[in-house]
């Protein structure tokens, strides 16, 4: 997509740090990162959403997911990494992608629930039948 910025560091028209990179996948900086090391794991080819891919090419970005969290551990030799992904992005990054957020005991980070701070008002019982029902 030509207007995706990730489609743009990609091919080399913006600048990207490059962590690694294969045929299918890229691991690079976030130039807004929470902390050193954050990195963002994403798919070569474009596309918004999980759903956007095969089986195989998820498995091939969860390859790449799991060679970042190596690096991250071996460089930085954090306590825990925090991995969240981003897709159906329609204010952000248009273009899925996941974050590795290196993270040490005492850091002052959050857990991932803190991003939505948004209580549930359903019963889980009423949640769980309505996502199994889907």
């Amino acid at each position: 997509m030509k207007d995706c910025i990730f489609c743009k560091i990609i091919n080399g028209e913006e600048k990207g740090y490059f962590v690694f990179q294969d045929k299918d996948v890229v691991a690079f900086l976030d130039i807004f990162g929470s902390t050193e090391g954050h990195l963002m794991v994403v798919p070569k080819r474009h596309g918004l959403s999980v759903l956007d891919f095969s089986q195989e090419e998820l498995g091939k970005v969860m390859e790449g997911v799991k060679k970042a969290a190596n690096k991250l551990k071996k460089a930085y030799n954090c306590d825990s990494i925090t991995i969240g992904i981003n897709h159906l992005e329609k204010k952000g990054v248009p273009h899925l992608h996941i974050h590795l957020i290196p993270r040490y005991e005492n850091d002052g980070g959050g857990i991932v629930q803190s991003v939505v701070n948004k209580p549930m008002k359903e019963k889980l019982e009423d949640i769980a039948k309505k996502l199994h029902d889907a």
